[in-house]
Formats: structure tokens, C-alpha cells, sequence
């Protein structure tokens, strides 16, 4: 009982301040959606409408990211937090949030969430830092993934994904992984067109 007081009054401490606008401290979030929606995020505990929602497994969260938001797109409310990923690039936690709920729908590399192709639907993705190759001739295809918000759905962008990796690896491999289920292939190294 204590702890859903302490929850409540944090998250009403938070969006009190500003409603219309994402607060943040060291350790914590608020938002509040159109539909009415208060989302706080405190200490890795996801908090929908004063109710705990869901629990992280570690808080890794980056709290003070620009990237961390509310996107609306035909009725659904989307929440991304931006969370580091043990050396590697951060990635993305999506929800959805309804009734409320934080259902927890993938992981993604964090990105802006933007028009990137200008296609008219918001896009965010990317893929990991490339390894080093050991023979200058060749490098590791490293695949990207990018998805877009179209219609109050998160889909996969296979034509942004493919025109990305042209752009990057020079080629586009639909499957990437190895024999061993691993990512990723060897390809050659193209030169730069001149």
C-alpha cells in the first residue's frame, strides 16, 4: 500500500508541474498522452494512470535522452525508452500503452524517430556498430532495421531498411546470419564510387 502511495504521489508530483510535456530528473519520467494518459517512468517501474504496469529487469535507462516519448498515430499511444545496451549502440524498449497498460511490444536500435525517407509516417531504427573485419578486401555485412508508424501500427520497413543497407554495405542481404544462425556474413568491399 505504501509503495502504490509513493507511486501515485511521485507521478502526481510530475505531472503537475507540466502536463503537456515530458519531465525528467535523474531518475524519472512523466508524460501525459491526448487521450488523458499519465505515464511515469521511476526507478524502471512503468506507471500507467497511478497503476504499476510493468518492471524492467534493470533499470537501464537513459532518463535525461531527448528520445525518450510519447508518439500518438491514430489512437494508439506508443512509449520509447532509450536504454543502454552494455557497449553497444542504445537500443530502444517500444510499449503500447491502453487500458492502462504497458504492453511491451520490441527492442530496437534508438534512433529519432522521424520521416527519414519522407514517405509521410514517422521512422526510427538503425543498425549495430560494424566489427572490424580482419582482411582489408572484406567487411562484415552488418544489417539494418528500421520501422515506421503507419496507421496505429509499429511494421517492419523493408524499403527504407534495403535502400539504407544499399547505402552502407553497397549490397542487401534479406538474410544476413551465417550458417550458425550468427550475423553476420563477409561480403567484399566495394570501392567508392568516384
Amino acid at each position: 500500500m505504501l509503495s502504490r502511495l509513493l507511486c501515485c504521489l511521485v507521478l502526481f508530483l510530475m505531472i503537475i508541474s507540466s502536463p503537456a510535456a515530458a519531465q525528467s530528473s535523474a531518475n524519472n519520467i512523466a508524460f501525459k498522452s491526448s487521450q488523458g494518459h499519465m505515464v511515469a517512468v521511476y526507478n524502471g517501474s512503468i506507471i500507467v494512470n497511478s497503476k504499476r504496469s510493468y518492471q524492467l529487469a534493470t533499470d537501464n535507462i537513459v532518463y535525461k535522452s531527448r528520445r525518450n516519448r510519447i508518439i500518438e498515430d491514430k489512437g494508439q499511444v506508443f512509449l520509447f525508452l532509450e536504454v543502454t545496451d552494455s557497449g553497444k549502440k542504445n537500443k530502444f524498449y517500444v510499449f503500447n500503452i491502453h487500458h492502462s497498460i504497458a504492453d511491451s511490444l520490441f527492442t530496437a536500435i534508438a534512433s529519432d524517430v522521424k520521416d527519414f525517407d519522407q514517405d509521410g509516417f514517422l521512422e526510427f531504427g538503425g543498425s549495430e556498430a560494424s566489427p572490424v573485419y580482419p582482411a582489408p578486401d572484406s567487411m562484415y555485412y552488418v544489417p539494418s532495421r528500421f520501422y515506421e508508424i503507419k496507421n496505429g501500427q509499429i511494421t517492419f520497413d523493408g524499403a527504407y531498411t534495403e535502400k539504407v543497407d544499399l547505402k552502407v554495405n553497397k549490397t542487401y542481404i534479406p538474410d544476413p546470419l551465417d550458417r550458425n544462425g550468427n550475423c553476420c556474413v563477409v561480403v567484399p568491399r566495394r570501392p567508392k564510387a568516384k
